[in-house]
């Protein structure tokens, strides 16, 4: 579909896949290639600003690209606003830039990165609350992944056309979310269990991983470099691979019951890390009976390969995520005290199949509010 008389749809923000120096040298969370993917996967003429491909257009940049033969600009901005933040500098450098470019500007999953729902004492620098005010006047609806995020720049901003759209990432694939449907009673799923956990300083966390490893569950991982450089040595045969200290902190507290060998074992056999989604969403279909955990977006990448995944809440942007579309999700500290088995029965997902129509249809709103294509799906 052409829009305006224009062939592409640009695209900028998170990264759709990670170089080969990630994490190592490259510090990033390969989660944000899920994000970055949508938009890519929903519109088959959008560029991405990372695609080698436009200097092949005849363009020496990504704004003259934009500018000179696009529809649309969307941005995919993730955990953009962070409530208490004092330092401005990084949202007027953004605006500035979003300011070289002539056409409207749609944004994807926008939300504030918060411990819980504090509206009363929520805050954001004097530059934050420009750039939003800005990026309301150069679209028709500003997208936000959830109420509580609504609610913020409502106060903060008084701009009137902010819309809830949930995480972008949800509508990327709908013909996993059938799988998926399909796939939902885990007893007659093959494959192992796989856990993913994001602050290893709460104890909390540490008991998941703890009884994940124990269990010989995989653990997806898509941050830590001391974790992948451990898993590289190890497959490289170094005879003393340096264990994270938090692997070691868990071994210590296990009582015996996770040796240095398991760890070992562990890092070998069952940790994973991945720099594109294609092959993260093969790895799913093809070994994880289930996933569960903290990270959003790692969980996200399980139903979007067509496998069950629970989210174990413990901040505000985990828990408006769930909420809005109403996926499985669990609060951290009530999982972290129960069984694989215990935390697996709160995989419910006739919820959210029964609100899923009207989230795509909500969405499309969104899309064609900004003059974009709806995403087309049989729900």
């Amino acid at each position: 579909m052409k829009n305006n008389h224009f062939d592409n749809i640009a695209v900028m923000g998170c990264l759709p896949r990670m170089p080969e120096n990630f994490p190592l040298e490259h510090s990033e969370n390969s989660g944000n290639m899920v994000h970055a993917s949508a938009p890519l996967l929903m519109f088959p003429n959008s560029v991405h600003s990372s695609d080698p491909h436009i200097r092949l257009a005849g363009e020496r940049s990504f704004r003259p690209f934009v500018n000179n033969t696009s529809s649309h600009l969307i941005v995919t901005m993730a955990n953009t606003l962070v409530i208490g933040g004092t330092d401005g500098n990084k949202y007027a450098r953004f605006q500035r830039a979003l300011e070289q470019y002539e056409k409207p500007i749609v944004v994807f999953g926008l939300g504030v990165q918060s411990k819980d729902y504090d509206l009363e004492n929520a805050s954001l620098p004097d530059e934050a609350i420009e750039l939003l005010r800005f990026l309301s006047s150069r679209a028709k609806l500003l997208g936000v992944r959830g109420e509580y995020t609504k609610k913020v720049v409502e106060k903060l901003t008084g701009v009137s056309n902010v819309f809830v759209t949930g995480c972008p990432s949800l509508y990327s694939r709908p013909e996993m979310l059938k799988s998926l449907e399909l796939n939902t009673n885990l007893r007659s799923r093959e494959g192992r269990p796989s856990v993913n956990v994001t602050n290893l300083n709460k104890e909390s966390e540490r008991r998941l991983l703890s009884q994940g490893i124990s269990e010989k569950q995989f653990q997806v991982e898509p941050v830590s470099a001391p974790f992948y450089k451990a898993h590289s040595d190890i497959l490289r045969g170094a005879s003393r691979p340096e264990i994270p200290n938090h692997l070691l902190r868990i071994s210590r507290d296990s009582d015996g019951k996770i040796s240095h060998e398991d760890l070992i074992e562990h890092l070998r056999s069952y940790f994973r890390l991945f720099r594109d989604t294609e092959t993260w969403k093969i790895f799913n279909s093809e070994h994880v009976s289930y996933t569960y955990g903290t990270r959003f977006h790692v969980n996200m990448q399980s139903i979007l390969s067509g496998v069950p995944a629970l989210w174990l809440t413990h901040d505000s942007r985990t828990r408006e995520l769930v909420e809005f579309a109403d996926l499985p999700n669990l609060d951290l500290d009530l999982a972290s005290k129960m069984s694989s088995d215990e935390i697996s029965n709160f995989i419910d997902y006739a919820p959210f199949f029964k609100k899923l129509p009207d989230l795509f249809d909500r969405f499309n709103f969104y899309l064609t509010e900004n003059s974009l294509p709806p995403v087309k799906h049989s729900f």
